[in-house]
């Protein structure tokens, strides 16, 4: 009995002698469980203040994260939680003791770089394994130290992850703006092969080496890279073309760019083209954001605007306006919910030559555009081509004005060939009328309602021009009365209507429309229902908003209830039936609901 109670007795010594060379041995017994919080976000830094490429701030694509012992080793926590977010990181079941805790995170989800999983800090963690490539991929990095006490209760830690690469911007100069369609291709090449690190340990340190060669940036003409050992020389290839089609290549020499970490390195470049001082404006679509480029009628377009017809007017059988501006520049202006393609912009200075240029040249002109374009001739001398190939200098025209110079429009697009056969001069603007003064019947305008105006009005100008129309209105001779009950003679009906002043639009609610002289106002429900498609196949085209719409011209013709221009069914049926049918068989300029309803807003 006594030996057994010796034994007990030197098990519990002992016991009590192991269990504090374990207290000692820091993370391997807590009593006590550390929980950490850490907040994660991105710091701003001279790398576009946390702005990607497409102008959107920056959000986390993937993140990793390891936790070290004082010795350098990974460890598991006993819990451990990180947000789908990637906004907060939990830790839980950390020991008593020093840690150091690492994170990693790039903006892409597709990166290419290698990302390994380490068992060491002095581990490589993120690596750049493309040949003869930079990473060209944002990524963040962060090191902390975190120290858990006997004491200590949960906390929270903010951690502001840092660049851990650089950007490189290649700025190009160019002569104007309209030089970059001449670009085809841009790639760069350093001249040293090891002059940039490959890769970023876990403790944050780079290492390895890599080269860039050929490496193409012509979309961006920027790229990312992880920091280079020292400055760097090089040379940027750019390829090119020529306005007959022709290409060829230059090479454009650069020192003493140094990538760092956090920060943007620029290479200047002077492009060098033998066209740099030609004048013609050419404009591809892709250009449109380098412009001060907009559109008419948008959802949030003040009254102000629409309702003042120095903003917004024209006339239906020239729905593109160009003019210069006040600022001296190309002021193009489309009142069309149609897209038109291949313009050419001709121009003569009236003052120099007697024949016209070529100004400018648009791919594309987009529905209800508005845009000025800088004349490069402004401020410095240009060459332009003649309309017979002739080649001429024009002076710098520092004050350039409407006045100067003749414009000429040159398309063979469907739509513009589709206006070209309107042959009356409708002027057409927008008007509140009394929407302000209680009007029982006038409500102002929208954008929206403007935008099917243009199209109602061109539309129906078109019509009346068109031979399916004419033709049509030869059946009703001596049925269309006027108001004294009298055969109007139809040839005199065209010119009326030819020689119409235009229209006034606005909105009315209680009735279906107001009209008289250039007065011309709908309800909702009529400027929006009588395309083709806005009733069944099939059905009456002649709708009431179809009846609203002609009736109340046939009131802006002069015509009232007495005649048969207005009720009845003789001008109206007449008007709705061929309107409806020119939709069916897509002869109108704009024929279906579809066309503006589908344009942003």
């Amino acid at each position: 009995m006594k030996i057994a109670k010796i034994i007990l007795l030197f098990l519990a010594l002992l016991l009590t002698n192991c269990s504090g060379e374990l207290e000692q041995e820091y993370g391997l017994m807590p009593p006590a469980p550390g929980q950490v919080t850490f907040l994660l976000g991105l710091q701003e830094d001279d790398t576009s203040a946390i702005q990607t490429r497409n102008g959107e701030p920056e959000q986390i694509a993937r993140m990793w994260y390891a936790i070290a012992n004082d010795r350098g080793e990974m460890l598991k926590p006993l819990y451990q939680k990180l947000e789908a977010d990637f906004s907060k990181l939990t830790i839980e079941g950390l020991g008593y003791g020093n840690y150091t805790v690492v994170f990693l995170a790039t903006t892409n989800p597709e990166s290419k770089a290698t990302i390994n999983e380490p068992e060491q800090l002095s581990d490589i963690w993120l690596l750049n394994q493309v040949a003869k490539a930079p990473l060209d991929d944002v990524y963040f990095y962060k090191k902390i130290e975190v120290h858990i006490g006997k004491e200590q209760t949960a906390e929270s830690q903010i951690v502001t992850l840092e660049r851990c690469v650089g950007k490189v911007d290649i700025d190009l100069h160019v002569s104007s703006d309209y030089m970059w369609r001449f670009i085809r291709k841009i790639d760069i090449t350093f001249d040293d092969a090891e002059g940039i690190y490959a890769g970023l340990s876990a403790n944050g340190e780079y290492s390895g080496t890599e080269s860039i060669e050929s490496y193409d940036i012509t979309e961006n003409r920027s790229f990312y890279s992880l920091p280079s050992k020292k400055a760097l020389s090089g040379f940027v290839t750019i390829e090119s073309n020529r306005s007959d089609g022709t290409s060829f290549v230059h090479k454009y020499r650069f020192s003493n760019c140094k990538i760092e970490a956090g920060r943007i390195s620029h290479i200047s470049i002077d492009y060098r083209h033998p066209e740099s001082l030609d004048g013609l404006l050419y404009i591809r679509e892709e250009d449109f954001s380098r412009f001060r480029t907009d559109t008419m009628f948008l959802a949030n377009e003040p009254r102000d605007i629409f309702y003042n017809s120095k903003h917004r007017s024209f006339y239906v059988n020239a729905p593109l306006q160009v003019s210069i501006s006040d600022e001296h520049q190309l002021l193009v202006k489309f009142f069309s919910p149609v897209a038109i393609h291949d313009v050419t912009i001709l121009c003569r200075f009236n003052k120099i030559s007697t024949e016209f240029l070529e100004l400018a040249h648009f791919d594309l002109i987009y529905p209800f555009m508005e845009a000025t374009f800088p004349l490069p001739v402004v401020s410095s001398d240009r060459t332009f081509t003649t309309s017979s190939g002739r080649k001429i200098v024009i002076p710098a025209q520092p004050e350039l004005s409407g006045d100067d110079v003749t414009l000429v429009i040159r398309t063979e697009d469907p739509y513009m060939k589709k206006i070209e056969q309107i042959d009356s001069r409708w002027f057409i603007r927008f008007s509140a009328y009394s929407a302000d003064n209680g009007h029982a019947y006038w409500r102002h305008m929208n954008p929206l309602l403007c935008r099917h105006g243009v199209a109602l009005a061109t539309n129906m100008a078109f019509m009346f021009s068109s031979e399916e129309f004419n033709t049509e209105m030869n059946k009703y001779e001596g049925k269309l009365k006027d108001n004294g009950g009298n055969a109007i003679n139809l040839d005199a009906l065209r010119q009326r209507i030819r020689s119409h002043g235009g229209l006034v639009l606005g909105r009315v609610s209680g009735v279906g429309g107001l009209g008289g002289g250039t007065t011309y106002g709908l309800a909702d429900y009529c400027y929006t229902g009588v395309y083709f498609d806005a009733t069944p196949l099939g059905s009456n085209p002649h709708n009431y908003a179809r009846q609203a719409m002609f009736h109340e011209y046939g009131h802006c013709l002069g015509y009232n209830h007495s005649s048969t221009m207005t009720y009845g069914d003789q001008w109206t049926v007449l008007c709705a039936t061929v309107f409806v049918n020119m939709g069916q068989e897509d002869k109108l300029p704009v024929c279906s609901k579809d066309v503006i309803a589908n344009l942003p807003m």
